[in-house]
C-alpha cells in the first residue's frame, strides 16, 4: 500500500509550492503505460462472469464495453457494479427505509441529539452483522469511552465477544481501518464484510490538539485531516469491503452575520449542524438523523425506554428522506416487535386503546405490555402481525415512496415533531 497514513499525518497544514520535480512526479503518476500487461483485479471481489452473447448489442454499448475493458486491464479504473452487500440491523422498519440496511464499502453517519439512541442503533448492527457475515472483523472505537464489553454483548455484539478499544485519536481511527485492510489482504480475505464503528466524530480529537497547550493553534486542524483522509479512506472501504458507521453529535449553528457556517443538508432539523466539517456530509453514504419523539411509559408498555425519530436524510440505497419511529428499550436496545407495534398503529392496522387487537383479527386482544406474550405463544396471532406489518411495509414505504413513481404530489413526507419528555399514553 502506498501513501502510507503515517506520511499524511506528517504533513504541514499548508504544503509548500510545488517544485518542478514534484510536478513531474505528479503527471508520472497519471500515465498509462499502453505496454505495461494486463493487472490483476487487486483486492476487488472476484466473480465468475458468464460468457455474454453481444451480437444483439448496438454499436455504442460494444465501444463502451470495450473502453470499459481498456480502463480495467491499462489504468485499473473500474466502473462500479451497481451492487451492494447490506448489514441489516434485523429491524424490518428501519431496514426497509435504508434500502435493505447500512452499506458494506462505504461510510455511514448516525447523527442527532444527546440520547436518542445513536450509539445503541450502532452497536445493535454490529451484532447483527456478525450474525449474518461468518469470519466478519469488526471494531468499536470509542472515544467517549462510555462503552464496556459487557454493554456489547448485551446488545448482540457477541460472535465473537469484542471489547471497545478507548484512547482513540482521528490518527488511531484510520490507522485501524489502514490495519484491517492490511489483515485482510494478508489473510487473502478481502471478499469478507467487515464493520467498524466509530463513536463518536464530535468527541474524538487529534493527537495534535490533545498536546496543543493554546487551543486557539488548532481550531479547523481535525476538520482539514478529515477533509484528506475520508476521501482516501471512502475509496479503501470500497475496495476491502468494509463498513464505517459513525456516530455524530449536532449542534446549534452560531449565525454571526457574515461569518455564519454554510447550512448542512436542507433535511437535516434548521439550526443544526454536524461537526468535523462538509467533508463528512459529502462523503457519507448513508447519513440518519434521530431525535427523543417521546418517553415510554412503563406501567403501559412493560419497561423503560424512548421513542426515537430517525429520519433519513441522505441514502444511497433508498432515496426518499422519510421519518420513521424506533421504539427502544434502555437495557436490550431498539425492539423490532415494538417498533413494528407503532408502525402498524400508524397505518391503522392495529387498533389501541384499554385492549389491542389487529384489524384483520379482532378477536385476539392484548394489553400493550402483553404483546411479547401473545407474539411468541399464539401462533394464529404472530403470523397475522408479521403479515400486516409486511403488507404495511410493501405498501405503505416501498410502493409509496419508490423512487421509480416519485413522491406523491398530492403528500408530503410528515415531519416528526420533537416533543422532550412527553409520556405516551
Amino acid at each position: 500500500m502506498t501513501d502510507t497514513l503515517d506520511t499524511i499525518l506528517t504533513d504541514e497544514d499548508k504544503p509548500a509550492e510545488s517544485t518542478g520535480q514534484e510536478m513531474k512526479e505528479i503527471l508520472e503518476s497519471v500515465k498509462i503505460d499502453l505496454n505495461a500487461p494486463e493487472k490483476p483485479k487487486r483486492g476487488r471481489k472476484t466473480k465468475e462472469v458468464a460468457q455474454t452473447d453481444t451480437s444483439n448489442l448496438s454499436e455504442e454499448d460494444k465501444l463502451y464495453g470495450e473502453f470499459s475493458s481498456f480502463l480495467e486491464n491499462k489504468a485499473e479504473i473500474y466502473a462500479d457494479d451497481g451492487i451492494k452487500q447490506v448489514i441489516p440491523t434485523k429491524i424490518k422498519l428501519l431496514d426497509a427505509v435504508l434500502g435493505g440496511g447500512f452499506a458494506v464499502g462505504a461510510m455511514s453517519i448516525i447523527t442527532g441529539q444527546p440520547g436518542s439512541g445513536k450509539s445503541m442503533l450502532a452497536i445493535q448492527t454490529l451484532g447483527a452483522a456478525q450474525e449474518c457475515y461468518k469470519g466478519l472483523l469488526a471494531g468499536y472505537l470509542d472515544s467517549e469511552v462510555a462503552t464496556t464489553a459487557a454493554r456489547l454483548s448485551m446488545l448482540g455484539v457477541n460472535k465473537p465477544h469484542i471489547k471497545p478499544y478507548s484512547d482513540i485519536t482521528v490518527e488511531k481511527v484510520f490507522k485501524f481501518l489502514e490495519g484491517v485492510c492490511l489483515f485482510k489482504d494478508t489473510k487473502k480475505i478481502v471478499d469478507v464484510p467487515s464493520v467498524v464503528i466509530w463513536d463518536s466524530i464530535a468527541n474524538t480529537l487529534s493527537q495534535k490538539e490533545r498536546e496543543a497547550e493554546d487551543i486557539n493553534q488548532v481550531i479547523g486542524y481535525k476538520a482539514r485531516m478529515l477533509s484528506i483522509l475520508v476521501p482516501k479512506y471512502a475509496a479503501k472501504m470500497g475496495v476491502y469491503n468494509i463498513s464505517l458507521i459513525a456516530v455524530n453529535q449536532l449542534r446549534d449553528t452560531m449565525a454571526l452575520g457574515g461569518f455564519a457556517p454554510a447550512k448542512d443538508l436542507k433535511f437535516m432539523t434548521a439550526g443544526k449542524h454536524m461537526p468535523g466539517g462538509n467533508t463528512l456530509v459529502y462523503n457519507a453514504f448513508t447519513l440518519l438523523e434521530m431525535k427523543t419523539a417521546a418517553v415510554v411509559d412503563p406501567a403501559k408498555y412493560g419497561f423503560e425506554g424512548i421513542i426515537a425519530a430517525v429520519k433519513t436524510v441522505k441514502n444511497k440505497l433508498f432515496s426518499p428522506n422519510i421519518t420513521i419511529k424506533l421504539v427502544g428499550n434502555f437495557v436490550t436496545g431498539f425492539s423490532d416487535l415494538w417498533t413494528s407495534f407503532e408502525f402498524l398503529k400508524d397505518t391503522k392496522r392495529l387498533e389501541t386503546g384499554a385492549w389491542n387487537w389487529l384489524v384483520k383479527l379482532p378477536q385476539k386482544k392484548f394489553r400493550t405490555k402483553d404483546l411479547p406474550y401473545f407474539y411468541n405463544n399464539d401462533q394464529e396471532f404472530k403470523q397475522m402481525f408479521d403479515k400486516e406489518m409486511d403488507d404495511a411495509i410493501e405498501i405503505d414505504i416501498k410502493k409509496k415512496y419508490d423512487p421509480a413513481h416519485g413522491l406523491p404530489d398530492s403528500e408530503e413526507v410528515p415531519e416528526q415533531e420533537e416533543k422532550q419528555e412527553q409520556i405516551i399514553n
